[in-house]
């Protein structure tokens, strides 16, 4: 399932432990470093905290994979989490004083369903 949400539409449930497919801003206009695999999940922690204070951030999420050069990652989170996850990583605006933004690119309870992209997709 694609994570484009609607106007009026809420996120997709998630039956199990949901994962969340994301990419950050992968322009860096003032040539800063891009973010460590460390500094990305304290990042996903901010946001919680931001956003639903310190219960928020004890959600328990896990950073699956993390590719520094495109700035994406695979989230998992506990399926009660999913909508905190979700709302706290679109809201967040701005982390130490920059701007940033996260982009949910695919959602799914299986977390094989997010090895790969149909639309990257090379037949020969």
């Amino acid at each position: 399932r694609r994570a484009a949400p609607r106007a009026g539409r809420e996120p997709p449930p998630a039956a199990r432990e949901p994962a969340l497919r994301s990419a950050s801003r992968r322009e860096l206009p003032d040539g800063a470093a891009r973010p460590s695999a460390a500094l990305f999940k304290q990042l996903v922690v901010t946001a919680l905290r931001e956003l639903h204070g310190e219960v928020g951030a004890a959600l328990p999420v896990d950073v699956l994979t993390y590719e520094e050069k495109t700035m994406s990652a695979i989230l998992r989170v506990i399926s009660s989490g999913f909508v905190k996850l979700w709302s706290a990583l679109t809201l967040l605006g701005f982390y130490q004083n920059r701007r940033c933004a996260f982009r949910v690119l695919q959602t799914s309870p299986f977390l094989l369903a997010l090895s790969g992209n149909s639309r990257e997709l090379v037949l020969d």
